[in-house]
């Protein structure tokens, strides 16, 4: 009998200590946030969150930009209420296809860094950090092989660096699809992708995620990679990785925006609203954090993180970036590098080997001079136009379809139109330098 007793009187307490648990986690709101950053930042951030506000918890879906935005933009598939995000242009392609909420009146807005706007006029979405893309190198490894750090994008095309470069691709990743745009932006798209054409035949490897760029050159498997500064830079000041932000960089903004049909609205707004306030914003600039704040009052207390906003005032990142433009081509753009440079990347590194090699050579002679300057301007060229780009019928209903899944009729056509394009210009390039080769093989003035 008095074991009977203690066992009820243990069940008792045990469901009076569980019941006010239980009635606390039903109470909770689950905001469900899909992001691109990395747990590194997103989880301090969410322990913080959730510290301030223990009546939400955050639901992390972790997805590559590219893969967040066909997410949202398929309604199909599971239901986010906040996207969260780096890449300016992901923001306006979901705006404009009306999967972006507006913010409420007293939220950013009108805000810009130099001539740059930090938040969506229309209110759809809103900056809440500073970002810059550049350069991070291993100078060691620079080192033991005479090797420079290099300046600027465009650099990276020069032969001494052939096989020490390592990026990923605009497909799989925000920050390089915004490195590859502003490129193209500044430069002119011919002229733009012509770059980008020679500094793929100069990789060693393209890898599957950002951070692994700056992993491999932490690493010593690479001397140089293309990497958002927040995840370029070291806090250890000793350390041989260095970061640096090229001739090309525009600070852009992170943000963050409400998903349209989200079902914790007042959660989600929340959520932005701790991400720009006083203590968001010196979040961020905590050491495991290490992200620029976008606001310019938050600098003073962290001089060591770099600012951006005096960085611009004295004529560093003077340039602008056209949101709406790469948000129209944004799909053309992943699919049309992953054809030209990911899917050839042997052949590239090849022919272009073979073609710096011979330049200096060729100078010599103009007909061998002539030949090379033919093949350059053949491995340079892509089967889009200008014009083409920022034509919306062009541009319409293209997507980066999951392996094993038919892309549209359309689609299918027009990549095998780039294809036997980019196949015919890489054979006809190399016959050019065949051609050339064979001529310095002869001695001056000798006739073919």
């Amino acid at each position: 009998m008095l074991g009977t007793m203690m066992r009820a009187v243990t069940l008792l307490v045990l469901a009076l200590c569980v019941a006010p648990a239980a009635a606390w986690a039903q109470a909770q709101t689950v905001l469900t946030v899909v992001t691109s950053f990395p747990a590194g930042f997103y989880e301090p951030v969410q322990e913080a969150f959730e510290k301030a506000r223990p009546d939400i918890r955050l639901r992390i879906v972790n997805r590559k930009t590219t893969s967040a935005v066909s997410t949202i933009l398929d309604r199909s598939r599971e239901q986010a209420d906040i996207f969260w995000a780096s890449s300016p242009d992901a923001f306006e392609a979901l705006a404009r296809a009306g999967r972006l909420e507006r913010l409420p009146a007293g939220f950013p807005r009108g805000r810009q860094i130099g001539l740059q706007p930090i938040d969506d006029p229309a209110g759809r979405y809103a900056g809440f950090a500073i970002s810059g893309y550049g350069i991070v190198w291993h100078a060691d490894y620079l080192a033991e092989r005479g090797l420079k750090p290099p300046e600027s994008i465009v650099a990276l095309g020069d032969p001494a660096y052939r096989g020490h470069i390592v990026m990923t691709t605009p497909s799989r990743s925000g920050t390089t699809h915004l490195m590859v745009e502003t490129v193209l932006q500044q430069a002119g798209w011919e002229k733009g992708w012509a770059t980008w054409m020679e500094i793929g035949g100069n990789l060693a490897t393209i890898v599957a995620r950002s951070y692994g760029v700056s992993a491999a050159v932490a690493q010593k498997r690479v001397g140089i990679g293309l990497s958002i500064d927040f995840l370029g830079r070291t806090r250890d000041p000793d350390a041989p990785v260095r970061f640096a932000y090229p001739a090309e960089n525009v600070f852009l903004p992170a943000s963050v925006a409400i998903v349209e049909g989200a079902r914790n609205r007042p959660a989600a707004e929340a959520f932005i609203r701790y991400l720009v306030s006083q203590e968001g914003q010196r979040l961020l600039t905590a050491p495991r954090v290490g992200r620029l704040p976008i606001d310019p009052e938050a600098y003073p207390d962290a001089p060591s993180a770099g600012n951006p906003y005096a960085l611009v005032a004295g004529g560093q990142s003077a340039a602008t970036f056209d949101a709406a433009l790469s948000a129209q081509r944004y799909e053309l753009l992943n699919l049309l590098f992953d054809e030209a440079i990911t899917f050839r990347l042997p052949a590239l590194q090849e022919t272009w080997a073979q073609l710096h090699g011979l330049e200096d050579a060729a100078a010599s002679r103009a007909d061998a001079s002539a030949l090379v300057a033919e093949a350059r301007r053949l491995l340079g060229a892509v089967p889009v136009t200008e014009s083409d780009t920022r034509d919306p019928a062009f541009n319409e209903d293209l997507r980066r379809v999951p392996w094993g899944v038919a892309p549209s009729l359309r689609q299918a056509a027009l990549v095998a139109t780039w294809r036997a394009f980019l196949d015919d210009n890489l054979a006809r390039a190399r016959d050019k330098l065949d051609a050339a080769q064979a001529l310095l093989r002869q001695p001056a003035g000798a006739r073919p």
